[in-house]
């Protein structure tokens, strides 16, 4: 009898959040970054070919899983591979067509927790620390779309692209790691977690680069030229944040899995 009263107690749970409006369901943005849109809003390298790797800080005010995520980022062709030089007056192959060079194989997807500034002398600003999460998401699970142009200094112009994915394996944030006093007014503000984006191709002439994003928040990006993961070493993009969203399950939904996951278990024990 008693697994008949927990399939009872899980039905109701299920039952009660099902019948709500189907709003309560959608997920919802945990964080947001727009891109810079204006003629200084530029493009930072992190991707295979020209090894380099950019990540960028977020804050976690609550423990839900992250399920989606969404970057901006644009293409371009230095005049040489290495060292790199940014394209401030190069212009984006894919402006004049409106498609993109069809080089991209997907994304890696790290997650990675918080070394604080002024913790590692080596490297005195705040940087990724642990890596916690890893993912390969392929272009076919993803999309692409055109954001919009920028158009630089000296009518440069430079098309930015919207990614969009869900991630195939949800991030479970921990919610034992100790939350940081952000704000510095005494009370616990969340945990600081960094987002990495490194573009997958095999294209000799053309690179992939993470927009940046159209105001800073806390501490700034930064960027790791080589191969190792993790990276040894992160060097610090001065005034620099990258543009990315981060999308959580909503907690009706988090509360519907687990009444699912329930009935499951009660349905094996029977």
């Amino acid at each position: 009898m008693r697994w008949f009263f927990a399939v009872s107690a899980a039905l109701a749970v299920l039952l009660a959040f099902t019948s709500q409006s189907s709003a309560v369901l959608i997920d919802q943005t945990k964080w947001s970054q727009l891109p810079n849109m204006s003629p200084y809003g530029y493009d930072f390298s992190s991707e295979v070919v020209v090894p380099s790797i950019v990540a960028d800080d977020f804050l976690c005010s609550s423990p839900l899983p992250v399920v989606e995520l969404r970057w901006w980022g644009s293409y371009y062709q230095p005049g040489v591979l290495w060292p790199f030089e940014h394209s401030d007056n190069l212009p984006d192959p894919s402006v004049t067509t409106g498609q993109t060079p069809g080089i991209l194989q997907g994304f890696v997807i790290e997650f990675y927790l918080d070394v604080p500034a002024a913790i590692d002398p080596s490297m005195p600003w705040s940087h990724p620390g642990t890596l916690l999460y890893q993912e390969f998401i392929p272009i076919s699970a993803l999309t692409e779309t055109l954001y919009g142009t920028v158009t630089h200094i000296g009518a440069v112009q430079e098309n930015v692209w919207q990614y969009d994915c869900q991630l195939p394996t949800l991030f479970l944030q921990d919610p034992a790691f100790e939350p940081q006093d952000i704000d510095g007014d005494g009370n616990p503000d969340g945990t600081v977690y960094w987002l990495a984006i490194q573009a997958v191709h095999d294209s000799d002439d053309t690179q992939w680069g993470w927009h940046e994003a159209d105001s800073l928040w806390h501490d700034n990006a930064v960027q790791y030229w080589g191969l190792d993961t993790p990276p040894p070493y992160w060097n610090l993009l001065t005034d620099k944040d990258m543009a990315f969203e981060v999308t959580c399950i909503p907690e009706p939904a988090v509360a519907i899995l687990a009444s699912m996951g329930l009935l499951a278990i009660f349905r094996r024990r029977r």
